[in-house]
């Protein structure tokens, strides 16, 4: 990680950009150069960088990264839980859909919205709570980026970020600008673009000023003045917006045709930078990381023939991380591989140290591809993609459903594919062929609860788990909330013999776990036994905008569902060696405080890293994002 938060280019201006920056006021603690010289942090500029160092500290700890995350979150993101911002919204929303269906002669909608007068808030809210989650996820793009991306800027730049994107709205490609963003703006945050990101950090930072327009722009002249008062004036909306133009080069996609091309670890980094730059991969390596990743490792990027019939266009990208394959990508969105390419890219990373764990992506996009190709046709006069909506089978629906295990794919993002076709079927038709059950076998609410019923689609409600204790198929929405139910056994095994086991297995126990686990709160029962287990989501519970540990704790109990013993977390740890990467979940349970003093309740994790049991801070009060995942144990029934 870069660590370039003493006296880089950006700490002048944050000062006098930002008055209210943390780090702009009095404190005591000093920045690492003061303290490594004996000094306390006195000026405005000691005390930015001992701020900056903070954040440096929390974001390469990546238990305090999603502390720092679900705050940036909370903080940037649709209220829903505020009733006046909710009001205001769906009132926004109804007066804008009822005006435009009386300028379009829709008579009929307007009769619908009006008979909905009365009760815009709840019409609406379900189209809030999705457009709330749509930004979460947006921003969490750029969050994890900003952590995650192998030649991090440095503290100043990502945190003008970020302060940036909580005031960026829409882009407007004709003004070259963003819109302003207020709390009640609905509007997802804006499309991540790493090369267009690097380009911004570049001109910030003082690096190549002159290659930053296309010296054969007929505008270059304009543009370079344009540049020079927005790179003066620190407007990052309007920087970052001429950066996706600049950036935006077009590939010839005509052939598949190509050769690979290796840059060797420790070459020159420009060669690699120059072959890519200007072609619109989207790539961070275009601008600025280029020579981080060739420190890292060696390079290979598949270039396809271009219109100079020479290879010159980069399609796809592998890159070392030392002797084992780092990272596999395209210039599909966010970076996924084209289809057509991933054997291509297949063939090349089998032939490379640790190229094999990306099977799995690469079997699961071919899957896609042929499911796709099954559902859309191209009309060979129009070129229009036509939908042909044809009969999938229960194995082909079970894997677009991801029923069993998330399909993977090689960009940042999940592939598009999978949401376009979901939204062009009918998930009442589907599920039937998935459960293997007749339509009327499947009820959808408590009401249609019959001794025939094979599956459950619907809201959670007091005493489901007692009255449909024989289903395996329960959902509060399907596909995507699953209540996952299991056994586990526990006991027979003390504190110390669990983080010994845990230890000799290879999982990794992050420091406040193991603090949790020596801890005298932590108790295990002498005698082994089985317990069933339920997993879900904060918004199974009825929470679509979030909740406090204590109101998620209330509401299993009043659902019958009981919190764990702590020994489940160690257990569990020890039993989900499946755990899909990049999922984590947390185990409710009474919190034990951590070393720092706060409540804590165990978390397991499947990073890049390995299998974590980690600890997360659980205060009553604390709020929880409606996607996480909590584990309840079963209320025993009579």
């Amino acid at each position: 990680m870069s660590t370039e938060s003493e006296g880089g280019p950006g700490e002048d201006f944050l000062i006098e950009k930002y008055g209210d920056l943390p780090g702009s006021k009095p404190v005591e603690r000093a920045s690492r150069k003061a303290r490594h010289e004996g000094k306390s942090a006195h000026t405005k500029q000691e005390r930015v960088d001992a701020y900056m160092d903070r954040l440096e500290g929390i974001s390469e700890d990546e238990r305090g990264f999603s502390l720092l995350k679900y705050k940036i979150l909370d903080r940037f993101t649709i209220n829903t839980d505020d009733e006046e911002t909710l009001s205001s919204l769906a009132q926004g929303l109804y007066e804008s859909e009822k005006k435009q269906a009386i300028e379009q002669g829709r008579g009929a909608d307007v009769q619908r919205l009006e008979s909905q007068a009365g009760n815009v808030v709840e019409y609406y809210k379900p189209l809030i709570e999705e457009k709330a989650e749509i930004q979460r996820q947006t921003l969490s793009s750029w969050l994890d980026y900003l952590q995650e991306n192998d030649a991090k800027q440095p503290m100043w730049f990502r945190y003008f970020v970020v302060r940036n994107l909580g005031q960026m709205g829409i882009f407007d490609k004709e003004r070259m600008t963003y819109s302003k963003r207020t709390p009640k703006t609905i509007a997802a945050f804006p499309e991540l673009n790493s090369e267009a990101l690097g380009w911004v950090y570049k001109r910030l930072a003082g690096i190549d000023q002159e290659e930053a327009i296309d010296p054969n722009d007929p505008q270059t002249e304009e543009k370079k003045d344009y540049l020079g008062k927005i790179i003066q004036s620190k407007d990052f909306p309007k920087l970052y917006a001429l950066a996706q133009v600049e950036t935006a080069g077009k590939l010839n996609r005509q052939t598949i045709e190509g050769e690979w091309r290796k840059y060797d670890q420790g070459s020159d980094y420009h060669f690699l930078e120059n072959d890519l730059k200007g072609k619109g991969t989207g790539w961070c390596t275009a601008e600025g990381s280029a020579s981080a990743h060739l420190q890292g490792g060696d390079f290979y990027v598949y270039y396809t023939k271009g219109a100079d019939d020479k290879y010159t266009e980069p399609r796809v990208a592998i890159r070392m991380e030392g002797d084992n394959v780092g990272e596999v990508r395209g210039v599909n969105h966010r970076q996924e591989l084209e289809p057509e390419l991933v054997d291509i890219a297949q063939e090349r990373y089998h032939e490379l140290p640790g190229g094999e764990i990306y099977d799995k992506k690469a079997a699961d996009m071919k899957e896609m591809t042929a499911i796709y190709n099954k559902c859309f046709k191209i009309d060979k006069g129009t070129g229009e993609k036509i939908y042909l909506n044809p009969a999938l089978t229960k194995d082909e629906l079970t894997f677009l459903y991801e029923i069993n295990f998330p399909i993977e794919g090689f960009g940042y993002d999940k592939d598009t594919r999978i949401a376009e076709l979901r939204n062009k079927r009918d998930p009442k038709e589907d599920a039937p062929i998935v459960f293997e059950c007749q339509p009327e076998e499947i009820a959808w609410s408590e009401q249609e609860i019959s001794p025939g019923t094979k599956a459950y689609i619907g809201p959670l409600f007091k005493g489901i788990f007692g009255r449909l204790a024989h289903l395996e198929h329960i959902y509060t929405a399907f596909p995507e909330d699953r209540i996952r139910r299991s056994k586990l056994g526990i006991g027979g095994k003390t504190g110390q013999e669990l983080e010994r086991e845990l230890d000799q297995k290879n999982f990794r126990i992050y420091d406040y776990a193991r603090y949790t686990l020596r801890s005298s709160d932590f108790t295990t029962t002498k005698n082994p036994e089985k317990i069933d287990l339920v997993r879900l989501k904060v918004r199974d519970l009825g929470f679509a905008g979030g909740a406090t540990t204590e109101q998620i704790y209330a509401r299993a109990a009043e659902l019958g569902m009981d919190i764990c013993p702590a020994e489940v977390g160690p257990h569990q740890r020890l039993k989900d060696v499946d755990q899909p990467m990049g999922t984590s979940y947390n185990i409710a349970m009474k919190q034990i405080a951590g070393r720092d003093g706060y409540p804590r309740v165990f978390y397991l994790d499947h990073s890049a890293d390995g299998l974590w049991l980690d600890s997360h801070r659980a205060d009553p009060q604390d709020r929880w994002n409606p996607g996480l995942v909590f584990v309840f144990r079963f209320r025993k029934v009579s």
